[in-house]
């Protein structure tokens, strides 16, 4: 029995390294492919972040030259003309960097431009193309509130409300009192009274102490007394 059983051994022994014999060179060929792959995808990642490290020294460059333009401008003109030769390189700079954190803060920038010259369509696109980037992370609650009220100022309440739900729901978010009660004083100018209830009584719910939370009882009660809510 213990013959046999080393015999069972030594042949499942030899069929295998007879198997690793014939099929050395494609064995060796495929850790010699995972090895060039391995260092490969070093290099790129080197070179990813050796680009990005440029592109954002490029980006604080042009807003911090822009900044002291604005900053030791005389008057509003100047201001204005300081920000007309930065908006063309920020826009520059993020159409170059599509997808990564270069981009990201280069849209949000010149989103910061544009909402400055009151161009809140120019300003809205550059902050859902913020938001949209993979690399958002807690800056993406920030630009779909941004949005939101770009789209306020455009009187696109569905988009408005839209994304002030997208701030909500994309992470935690400092602004979330305020967006409650522009949540409920939006769906309350639609006529949905039922969703301007349950957007105040969150806020209630949520951020007691809040001064918002003032507001939204205020429209509360003014709801109950015209009888557009129980």
């Amino acid at each position: 029995m213990v013959e046999k059983n080393t015999e069972e051994k030594k042949s499942f022994a030899d069929n295998i390294g007879g198997f690793l014999t014939k099929y050395r060179v494609l064995f060796i060929g495929v850790i010699i492919a995972l090895f060039v792959v391995a260092i490969v995808w070093g290099i790129f990642s080197s070179m990813s972040t050796s680009s990005h490290e440029k592109g954002l020294n490029q980006l604080d460059s042009i807003v911090y030259t822009m900044t002291k333009a604005a900053s030791t401008a005389s008057d509003d003109a100047s201001i204005d003309a300081a920000r007309e030769v930065a908006l063309p390189q920020l826009l520059d700079l993020a159409g170059k960097n599509k997808g990564n954190i270069v981009g990201l803060r280069a849209n949000m920038a010149a989103a910061e431009v544009y909402f400055s010259q009151g161009k809140w369509s120019e300003a809205r696109d550059c902050w859902l193309e913020s938001a949209a980037t993979k690399d958002a992370g807690y800056t993406a609650p920030i630009c779909y509130y941004n949005a939101a009220v770009c789209s306020e100022e455009l009187v696109d309440v569905d988009a408005a409300i839209r994304y002030y739900e997208k701030a909500l729901s994309s992470g935690e978010c400092e602004f979330e009192p305020h967006i409650l009660f522009s949540l409920g004083r939006l769906n309350e100018g639609k006529g949905d009274f039922v969703a301007a209830s349950d957007n105040y009584l969150s806020l209630k719910d949520k951020y007691p102490s809040d001064s918002w939370t003032n507001l939204a009882e205020s429209r509360l009660i003014a709801l109950r007394a015209e009888g557009k809510i129980q």
